[in-house]
């Protein structure tokens, strides 16, 4: 329930603010690369809304930049040699294996920064933004592999939903940077990084999301 009323809230805010004079909304979707610490990078995507509210009234150029999208990540473990029988229901017992976790978790993301933007040619424009982000965790699946000396794996899914079952911490706050440009007014292209400030894995200490984004966002 409060997830919901949260998400109306943000739904209502957007509304409100697109009588302002200086707000624009649009569609944004691009590439998550995820690092965090403790486990190989892995790809994801994020896809969802975007929003600006110019501040000419503090300065010119400068500018509220907010956002409401579905944002996966993906990473997993390092390989760890594991020298004593493995045994479960689904995976045979393994002497002298590897053994890694694939985490694939799915958030509500919720970029909130502050950007200043200049011209440098005719419809040409770059910007560049910084401020919190905040994830709410939705779904997602982990599984574990198993490899032997031979390179025969065996996969086994370890859970369907690792905010559910308490893998991984539902909640994730930190501070993202973006920079790029505008074209028209209407395109941007940028990259970026998020830095996690709350560590995400129940089991794992200091485990914090490090995420490289590059987006491409259509504002009307």
């Amino acid at each position: 329930m409060k997830k919901i009323l949260f998400t109306s809230l943000l739904f209502l805010s957007f509304g409100m603010m697109t009588k302002a004079q200086d707000f624009r909304v649009g569609a944004t979707a691009g590439y998550n690369l995820s690092s965090p610490s403790g486990y190989n990078s892995g790809s994801g995507f994020h896809v969802g809304l975007k929003g600006e509210l110019g501040l000419p009234q503090v300065t010119k150029g400068l500018y509220l930049d907010f956002g409401l999208m579905l944002s996966s990540y993906g990473w997993k473990s390092p390989g760890y040699y594991y020298s004593d029988n493995y045994t479960s229901s689904s995976v045979e017992a393994m002497d002298n294996n590897t053994l890694d976790y694939k985490l694939s978790p799915y958030y509500l993301n919720i970029p909130v920064h502050i950007g200043y933007k200049f011209s440098v040619g005719r419809n040409v424009n770059l910007f560049f933004n910084a401020g919190p982000y905040f994830n709410i965790g939705l779904f997602g699946k982990s599984k574990i592999t198993l490899t032997d000396n031979n390179g025969i794996s065996l996969t086994k899914n370890v859970s369907d939903n690792v905010f559910s079952d308490k893998v991984l911490n539902r909640f994730d706050w930190g501070l993202g940077v973006r920079a790029g440009a505008e074209i028209a007014r209407h395109v941007q292209l940028s990259v970026g990084y998020d830095w996690g400030m709350k560590n995400i894995n129940k089991m794992v200490p200091d485990s914090k999301n490090r995420t490289f984004t590059a987006s491409f966002a259509y504002l009307f």
